[in-house]
């Protein structure tokens, strides 16, 4: 079995001046956790789910890029607005 490799940096994996400029302006468009383009029901944001009005603080791959690029940038098909604590327990169950 191959050594595992070091995970990157946040840098490495994409998540650079351009992606906070991008990012922060997703989360003026859809500044609610759950939100997400076109009404695209969330992945794990239980304050959508909840019905609760809570600010979005991240903004959030749907599905993991694992470096894809074009996953990366697809604003309108895998990303998502969610707030602190939504964001934190998608990330606990690995999604």
């Amino acid at each position: 079995m191959a050594p595992r490799e070091p995970r990157r940096n946040a840098y490495q994996r994409g998540y650079t001046k351009e992606w906070d400029t991008r990012a922060k302006a997703f989360r003026a468009r859809y500044p609610l956790c759950g939100m997400r383009p076109s009404g695209k029901p969330p992945l794990m944001s239980k304050c959508h789910d909840e019905q609760r009005v809570t600010a979005a603080t991240q903004t959030d791959h749907v599905r993991p890029h694992r470096g894809d690029q074009s996953l990366f940038w697809d604003e309108q098909g895998n990303w998502q607005a969610l707030c602190a604590s939504c964001g934190a327990a998608k990330s606990r169950a690995g999604l």
